[in-house]
């Protein structure tokens, strides 16, 4: 058998006569031209690849990219995970996918003799989760962005045995940085040795022979968000911590890259390069060779308008879908919408008390309302798609508001994405698809009360990760 890396996320697994495509994203950009695979992907990777099969382990662009989805035949068989939420069947469905099977937690396939997949289930309500490859006597782990840990990971490792291969994330997806405290001058910070910890916690649980640092590897080249390339954590870095602290238990570290690839008779084929060596060079020669791409962005954009009705059309079924208590919550914290343009602002006003959406002047906004900026082109579009949390993940939003109302700027983007991802009404929460995804993950809530014990014990997430690693 054999394995290759083809982009951010998107690994592509041969074995028994069998091909299967996972987490493809390998054209292009995606969310809103501010993510960019990291190194450029060659286009001749998608030259013959005809995957008998692909898996999808969430509806993040990142991992389902629509343009390169697009390029398979409508009858590829696609496997999904069975999630609370048929966000991504609906999407896929979308996209005139038809041969779509959905893999309860637990649950496995055979793609072929030899060559078998098996789905597992872990994240909030929004939705992810991992999969593991065994096939002609290899066994891969591909946590992706799934945070696997306590017992739902012991589960997984006790079932499989011992692990050849595992790829997990090591950077940040989250719009955290696009936090600004009207009343305090403070910049965001975060620690970024916490994504890589988490890393090598995972690892070291887990103990493959060869950990990859994985599901990371894009950058930022729209004008809006190219400084924030500060903020990804390469994998060059997760070996430099890593080393530092004496190197992993029971695994080696590899940073694969697209293109590289391993075989069960020759092994690793690794190609030498600068990409993180000589970064800020490249990512400055990668804006030039798409500054072509980006300018009809800028252009595109800029002729965007956003009307009322672009607000009322949506904003009509959320204030329907919002239970009476989260509203009485928000009654007295409106959010004021800012959709831009390289030259104009227009202010859109969300009153959760009145259920009621106006367009008003700046001058005539609410005394420290909390804002939402983003452009009017992004805007548009979140609310024909009901996709405000990946508006976030492009990171080409601004949140603004004061310090004490961080929480009421919380809960408003909680609601959105509680929207996205059909967890309002709450007869859809409380609903029969719930109870049948959550049934076989009993250890995932397991999890999620120990983390609720160890905060009001006054730990932080961070050491909670920790001590469930152990």
């Amino acid at each position: 058998m054999n394995f290759q890396i083809l982009s951010h996320a998107s690994l592509v697994v041969r074995a028994a006569g069998t091909t299967l495509l996972i987490d493809p994203w390998i054209l292009g950009s995606c969310y809103w031209r501010s993510w960019w695979n990291y190194p450029p992907v060659d286009p001749a990777l998608m030259d013959g690849l005809q995957p008998d099969a692909i898996y999808l382990s969430h509806v993040h662009w990142d991992y389902f990219h629509g343009p390169t989805l697009k390029k398979f035949p409508r009858d590829t068989h696609i496997y999904i995970p069975y999630e609370r939420s048929p966000r991504v069947r609906r999407d896929l469905l979308r996209l005139g996918f038809k041969n779509i099977r959905e893999l309860d937690h637990g649950a496995g396939v055979k793609l072929a003799d030899d060559f078998r997949i098996t789905s597992y289930q872990f994240a909030s309500p929004w939705g992810d989760s991992a999969l593991i490859i065994e096939a002609e006597g290899v066994t891969l782990f591909d946590a992706n962005d799934s945070k696997l840990m306590g017992a739902p990971l012991r589960q997984i490792l006790k079932r499989h045995g011992a692990i050849d291969f595992a790829f997990r994330n090591h950077s940040s997806a989250n719009d955290r940085i696009c936090t600004q405290y009207t009343d305090d001058d403070e910049e965001y910070t975060e620690d970024p040795t916490q994504y890589i910890d988490s890393f090598m916690w995972f690892m070291n649980k887990v103990q493959p022979k060869y950990a990859i640092p994985f599901a990371s590897s894009c950058c930022h080249l729209h004008r809006d968000v190219y400084n924030l390339n500060s903020f990804v954590m390469t994998p060059s870095l997760v070996k430099e911590r890593i080393d530092e602290q004496g190197g992993l238990v029971a695994s080696e570290l590899k940073i694969m890259l697209s293109g590289d690839s391993w075989d069960s008779g020759d092994g690793f084929s690794i190609a030498e390069h600068t990409w993180f060596s000589d970064r800020e060079a490249h990512l400055e020669q990668y804006r030039e060779q798409v500054a072509d791409k980006l300018e009809q962005t800028y252009a595109k954009e800029d002729s965007i308008d956003i009307q009322l009705k672009d607000f009322e059309h949506f904003f009509r079924k959320f204030f329907a879908a919002v239970p009476g208590f989260r509203k009485r919550a928000l009654r007295d914290k409106p959010l004021a919408f800012c959709a831009t343009t390289s030259s104009s602002r227009k202010w859109f006003l969300v009153d959760m008390a009145e259920e009621c959406v106006s367009e008003i002047d700046a001058d005539s906004l609410p005394e420290h309302v909390i804002v939402y900026e983003a452009p009017a082109a992004i805007l548009k579009h979140v609310l024909a798609a009901n996709m405000f949390s990946h508006a976030g993940i492009s990171k080409r939003v601004i949140y603004r508001c004061r310090k004490a109302d961080a929480p009421y700027l919380a809960q408003w983007k909680v609601l959105l994405a509680a929207s996205e991802y059909d967890a309002i009404p709450l007869s859809q929460l409380f609903s029969w698809r719930t109870f049948k995804s959550y049934w076989p993950r009993w250890r995932e809530i397991l999890v999620y009360l120990y983390v609720i014990w160890k905060r009001r014990s006054g730990l932080t997430l961070r050491e909670i990760e920790a001590e469930l690693q152990r």
